[in-house]
């Protein structure tokens, strides 16, 4: 297969023009909506925080557990009880109680990482047809390798309304809107949990899947 080159876009930049609403924090990167990925007796779990509140989820289910008295480090909801103690946790659900870890960023974001000439801010994939999506605070990089299709386009900071940050690119080749969401979204094919959902507009395509904000992760309350 005869891979098509990058193709690097000088144009305008443009945001959204929307009505802002107050927020506690513009910059992508900061605490809010912060999370971190565990291990729990094999099974992958989705640690997000929302002030004094934890939402825990696996592949089947979502529970708020709200902030109990001993430092901060556990959460509570009736017969459920998420303890955090740094690099480890126990997740409790009735009589059941998991040892848990801290998982790893997966290989391919781990590599994706080390490839970038600037620090990785967003990164995004999804099916049918595979795609990927990377932003640094430069570039936007999408791939859709089954088309054979490669961009890189221009960043700026993103717009923020309603928990969503959005991203609208326009150059004289291309035009791109990324959405992206803080909140659960689940892989359809593997059900593993993500802190973000993500719909990219390309031109006249829309393509739909799961990423995480590099800087948001590995948190601790």
């Amino acid at each position: 297969m005869k891979a098509v080159p990058i193709l690097a876009a000088s144009a305008l930049v443009s945001l959204v023009a929307c009505q802002q609403t107050p927020i506690l924090e513009r910059n992508p990167g900061a605490e809010r909506a912060s999370y971190s990925e565990w291990t729990c007796d094999g099974e992958k779990v989705l640690a997000q925080f929302y002030g004094a509140r934890v939402v825990i989820s696996d592949s089947r289910s979502s529970r708020w557990l709200d902030r109990g008295t001993q430092v901060g480090k556990v959460f509570r909801a009736e017969n459920a009880e998420f303890r955090f103690r740094g690099d480890s946790a126990t997740w409790t659900r009735g009589d059941q109680t998991s040892d848990c870890e801290v998982r790893p960023l997966p290989e391919e974001w781990q590599e994706a990482k080390a490839d970038m000439r600037g620090p990785l801010r967003f990164m995004a994939r999804g099916e049918q047809p595979q795609w990927l999506l990377k932003i640094t605070d430069k570039d936007v990089f999408f791939e859709v390798p089954q088309e054979e299709q490669y961009r890189r386009l221009p960043a700026s900071e993103p717009d923020y309304y309603l928990d969503m940050w959005t991203y609208d690119i326009q150059t004289r080749e291309d035009r791109m809107r990324v959405q992206i969401t803080d909140g659960l979204c689940r892989d359809p094919r593997t059900s593993e949990p993500y802190p973000s959902t993500v719909r990219a507009t390309w031109n006249d395509q829309v393509f739909r899947g799961c990423g995480r904000w590099l800087a948001k992760g590995d948190y601790r309350p």
